[in-house]
């Protein structure tokens, strides 16, 4: 119940944000970056070697959102994965040698990809009138409001799917990873994003009735997708479970992991189609 409370909790915080001014959302998806990245780096299984190519990540993150807020959009979709992949494995070779590398200059690469670039396709919407390339006028009025839709979809997904887990689910996905994940819960979750993407499509989007449930599937298959591969992402990389005998509880990642793979590939469904 805590867990889902949160989740709705981050929901309003975009939607406050939003309501005020987009430099606003902005900076609040800025630090929400950078929450989710320190977190995951907190929970790795690191050297102090490692720490030096943290350091170059991190100031990717504000550097990445400067793309954004100028509506710099080629560069935008170019800095982390050309840029940033082609620089930190040098920044990792000459400091500290080879040991290691492949470990660290990976797991670095996967944390920026997925919670820095591909969460800040949220703040892409805001700057849609600077980037669109059709009509400017569509892109003023749905633009912004694209992210109310999105969220609050991908966390009703997200709660959906724990919940009749919780209550009716049997047949795990990946029950090694992640035992919270099974089929119960992804149908139900789906279904009720699909229902919720037809209710709310109408009124803050300029969706169709078909483009409006082929989203809401869409959203539910890539949300569902964010989660499994973060649940897999943590075993492969050895992420801590427990310091000095206490166990962490994610804070920021579970909250965001589906939004990894929702707001990327939503923002270029709508981008080509709509925008």
């Amino acid at each position: 119940m805590i867990r889902t409370k949160l989740w709705w909790g981050m929901a309003i915080i975009f939607v406050l944000s939003m309501a005020f001014h987009p430099t606003v959302s902005m900076v609040s998806l800025m630090i929400l970056c950078f929450l989710a990245l320190r977190e995951y780096f907190s929970m790795l299984e690191t050297r102090k070697q490692d720490r030096r190519i943290f350091i170059w990540a991190y100031l990717a993150i504000p550097i990445n959102f400067y793309w954004i807020y100028i509506g710099w959009y080629g560069m935008f979709i170019v800095f982390i994965p050309i840029y940033v992949f082609l620089f930190l494995p040098l920044v990792r070779i000459f400091k500290n040698g080879s040991a290691g590398f492949l470990k660290s200059v990976s797991m670095t690469q996967w944390g920026l990809m997925l919670l820095v670039f591909g969460i800040s396709h949220l703040a892409l919407f805001a700057t849609m009138p600077e980037i669109t390339r059709h009509d400017v006028s569509i892109a003023e009025q749905y633009g912004a409001l694209m992210v109310l839709y999105l969220v609050p979809l991908t966390q009703a997904n997200d709660v959906i799917h724990l919940l009749v887990s919780k209550k009716f689910g049997k047949k795990k996905v990946l029950e090694s990873a992640n035992p919270d994940l099974t089929w119960e819960g992804f149908a139900a979750g789906l279904f009720g994003t699909v229902l919720l993407s037809v209710v709310i499509a109408p009124y803050i989007t300029p969706m169709s009735f078909g483009f409006s449930i082929f989203t809401g599937l869409l959203i539910g298959v890539t949300g569902f997708f964010g989660t499994v591969v973060m649940s897999v992402l943590k075993r492969n990389f050895f992420l801590r479970e427990t310091v000095n005998g206490r166990m962490i509880e994610s804070k920021t990642i579970n909250k965001v992991e589906s939004l990894t793979y929702t707001a990327p590939v939503f923002f270029h469904l709508v981008y080509y189609y709509i925008f």
